[in-house]
């Protein structure tokens, strides 16, 4: 890791995410050890992949985890698949995260903090994931699927709350907010800064968003762009 490390900001995508609520050996069922095991399965992937794409097999998986390459098959598939698991978990990990501290139509300002914090300590992985994914048109689908999937209950939860407008094209929105994030992240992945990372996606999303907002999502945007400036 180039930076330090706050996992109360952005979770450490080289530890167990979301499924593993206690480690293998406390598990207290067959069920909760499938679970803590999978999860620490889809953290060594993620460490493996930051290491390059030449270094990721399913053999060298395999071996970091101590299971056989016949394991990983039976449970992943193939080594794409393997890949879009553990990058979508380490999506959902972020989302999860980011639902802690914010709320409203500032959460998709919000998450460029959370992948500057994920560029700036945890670079070798979001870089591999961003290129990996961005590499090969079936594993790009399904992640985009995947992101586009969540901001979709982000923004139905906003359509409830009034602070998007009635005829706004929710699926769309999503879809267009996840393309442009990853086309920035894959910008930075190119060679670019983590700070311009942040502006840029916090630019991009909020152009996104004030089409669709209503009077009240706008001055929760307004709000947050003047606390942006007032810090």
């Amino acid at each position: 890791m180039q930076a330090m490390f706050d996992p109360r900001i952005v979770p450490n995508p080289y530890t167990a995410l979301l499924a593993a609520e206690r480690p293998v050996a406390e598990a207290r069922n067959s069920y909760q050890r499938q679970r803590a095991r999978r999860a620490g399965i889809l953290a060594t992937t993620r460490a493996v992949l930051a290491q390059g794409q030449e270094n990721f097999t399913l053999r060298r998986v395999a071996q970091e985890c101590g299971v056989t390459v016949q394991t990983l098959r039976n449970s992943f598939g193939r080594r794409e698949e393997l890949m879009v698991s553990a990058i979508n978990e380490h999506t959902t990990a972020v989302w999860e995260a980011l639902g802690a501290f914010s709320q409203g139509p500032a959460l998709f300002l919000d998450l460029a903090e959370m992948y500057f914090h994920c560029a700036a300590a945890t670079p070798d992985f979001l870089r591999a994931m961003v290129t990996s994914a961005v590499g090969a048109a079936e594993p790009l689908a399904v992640l985009q699927r995947h992101g586009s999937a969540i901001k979709m209950g982000h923004l139905r939860r906003l359509a409830r709350e009034g602070s998007l407008r009635p005829d706004a094209d929710l699926e769309a929105l999503a879809a267009q907010i996840t393309r442009l994030n990853t086309f920035m992240m894959y910008e930075w992945a190119a060679g670019g800064d983590a700070i311009e990372l942040r502006r840029q996606m916090v630019t991009g999303n909020r152009l996104l968003l004030i089409g669709a907002v209503s009077a009240e999502g706008a001055r929760q945007l307004d709000a947050w762009q003047m606390s942006e400036i007032a810090a």
